[in-house]
């Protein structure tokens, strides 16, 4: 096997691991699967941005100035007040184009560091009614993206609480809502007396800043439990056509022989994951493994010894207590 040197990066070391891949009677699906995955062009490119930020890290770059683009204008003046020669014309009409105008724009945006979302202050009229220790007020920034969280109708207390958070979405990336959290406003609309699916809709159609008042749960969501499986499917699935699953609207649909990264199993029945090689960052639901051979075990065995019990639906494939989020469907 080859040797690496010590200045071989990450993306040098996975192509080389790739290459020592061999067939092995014995192991034949295990190594075609890791074949498959890293030589995915996805995972490559993670390799080389890493690369980049550790180079960047260590070069430790300061810019020398913070308004190149107020530089550029004085120089412009500058050229336009003073005799024109064909050198002096030709710097002019560089410095007047719109591609080079936008790319000293980034640059003094990241010089100054004004690339961070800028939140707009919280309003004065926050209402007061709950203690200050069991009130938590989230401000969070949402683009075109979906929040990443379920919600659902508690059916003893009757609130609103988040029932599940996507990995991945903005919600999780935020870090401060958590499953368990009642709701109780979103952008200063109460929710106690609104269903899930109006909710829903107001966190779908609300962009750029969301506010959101919340109790926070008894115990929160241990974030640190972070578990990422790869694995290939061995059937279809499509959310849309399974009653089981809680938020359809969250589901990931993918297609047999297709690797999956599975990033959290805190559900023992419904699993996060991602297909590799997806640009979506946000995870979805699919059935974990212990569920699926459950199911299928039981479709089976009704369909090989039919009984007047298995006329009743399965408990596999009843509807189970819904969820309702603002993904997109």
């Amino acid at each position: 096997m080859p040797v690496l040197s010590e200045d071989s990066g990450l993306h040098e070391t996975l192509a080389l691991l790739t290459s020592q891949l061999r067939p092995d009677s014995n192991h034949k699906e295990e190594m075609g699967f890791l074949r498959d995955v890293f030589s995915e062009k996805s995972l490559s490119y993670l390799m080389k941005i890493h690369e980049k930020l550790r180079y960047y890290e260590r070069q430790s770059p300061t810019p020398v100035l913070h308004s190149a683009v107020a530089l550029a204008e004085d120089v412009m003046e500058e050229l336009q007040a003073a005799s024109v020669h064909s050198d002096e014309r030709e710097l002019l009409q560089l410095l007047s184009t719109p591609h080079l105008r936008a790319m000293l724009m980034v640059h003094d945006t990241v010089a100054q560091k004004n690339f961070d979302p800028v939140l707009p202050p919280l309003p004065d009229n926050i209402d007061e009614d709950f203690d200050e220790e069991s009130v938590k007020i989230v401000r969070l920034v949402k683009n075109k993206e979906p929040l990443g969280a379920t919600i659902r109708r508690d059916e003893h207390s009757g609130a609103v609480v988040v029932a599940r958070i996507m990995r991945g979405g903005a919600a999780d990336r935020s870090g401060l809502v958590h499953v368990g959290d009642e709701l109780r406003e979103v952008n200063g609309i109460t929710v106690l007396h609104k269903r899930p699916d109006e909710i829903s809709q107001i966190l779908a159609q609300s962009q750029g800043s969301i506010t959101l008042k919340i109790i926070p749960a008894t115990q929160e969501e241990d974030r640190l439990k972070d578990s990422k499986v790869f694995m290939r499917a061995l059937f279809h699935y499509d959310p849309r056509e399974d009653r089981a699953i809680p938020c359809q609207e969250a589901g990931l649909p993918f297609q047999r022989r297709q690797v999956l990264e599975v990033v959290s199993q805190d559900d023992p029945t419904w699993w996060q994951a991602k297909r590799v090689g997806d640009t979506n960052l946000r995870a979805g639901l699919i059935p974990s493994k212990q569920f699926q051979e459950r199911r299928l075990s039981y479709r089976r065995a009704t369909g090989t010894l039919p009984s007047p019990q298995s006329l009743r639906k399965p408990p596999y494939d009843q509807p189970c207590d819904k969820e309702t989020c603002d993904c997109e469907g």
